[in-house]
């Protein structure tokens, strides 16, 4: 399992696409947190209005499934379905013989920390720096931080399981851009649910996935119960999401 884990992270090392995406979002991060820090760019009413840390009010972009989709649906299609012949065929010699679960779930740790570098990390890394060199540091309490902690370990939980989402659509299609766009789909798909359905049967099917939690772990005041009951649906999921990726990828030929 590790030599297969240090195969993908060399894989991933010398893979263009990933740093081509490390470098637009570090690039476009700087470029909305300074516009936000300077007032050349205004946002209200997000949830880190409500906390009290406007500063960082750039990071609600990163948190919104619509697009942080796009950054994960492309970093999948070059990086997982990339690896596929026009014969559906695996093409990679070093992880031929192994068992096919290790295959998979080396892919999806690798895949998966990719995913949070890019979409998580660099983003509030660059945002806290950027607050702290303006001087604004005064906004990280230990009420802020807390929320801060709480918020982001719910968001991880969920974005574990959408990672898992996009891997065996990647996997199913064996393409870069019909991973990209049925992911987009099924963005756009919840984002509809959310807005528009009322009916309580499929909303309150809705309230059980990940998408739903993904706007609720930013909330400013959670209850216990619906902290545990985010905790238990992510669980879950990506218990079997993971469960349902392997099935499929032992579908897949590999040579």
């Amino acid at each position: 399992m590790n030599n297969l884990i240090r195969a993908e992270i060399f894989k991933l090392r010398r893979n263009k696409a990933f740093w081509a995406i490390f470098a637009a979002i570090a690039g476009l991060s700087t470029l909305m947190h300074l516009l936000i820090i300077t007032d050349w760019w205004y946002m209200s009413g997000t949830v880190f209005d409500e906390a009290g840390m406007s500063e960082l009010n750039a990071l609600s972009v990163y948190i919104v499934p619509l697009f942080f989709n796009l950054i994960v649906s492309t970093l999948a299609g070059y990086f997982i379905s990339n690896e596929y012949s026009q014969t559906s065929v695996i093409k990679n010699q070093i992880i031929s013989g192994n068992n096919r679960t290790y295959i998979f779930l080396a892919k999806y740790i690798v895949f998966t920390l990719a995913a949070i570098v890019v979409t998580i990390v660099i983003p509030f890394a660059i945002g806290a720096m950027i607050v702290l060199l303006a001087g604004d540091g005064g906004i990280f309490t230990d009420q802020s931080l807390l929320y801060l902690g709480r918020s982001y370990a719910l968001f991880f939980l969920h974005f574990l399981s959408f990672t898992a989402i996009v891997m065996i659509i990647s996997v199913i299609t064996e393409d870069s851009g019909r991973t990209i766009l049925y992911t987009l789909f099924l963005s756009i798909a919840m984002f509809v649910l959310e807005q528009l359905v009322t009916v309580m049967p499929i909303r309150t099917i809705y309230e059980k996935t990940m998408f739903y939690h993904f706007d609720l772990s930013f909330n400013y005041s959670l209850t216990s119960a619906e902290v545990i009951t985010s905790i238990l649906i992510g669980i879950i999921s990506l218990t079997v999401l993971l469960f349902v990726g392997t099935l499929v990828f032992r579908r897949k030929e590999i040579k």
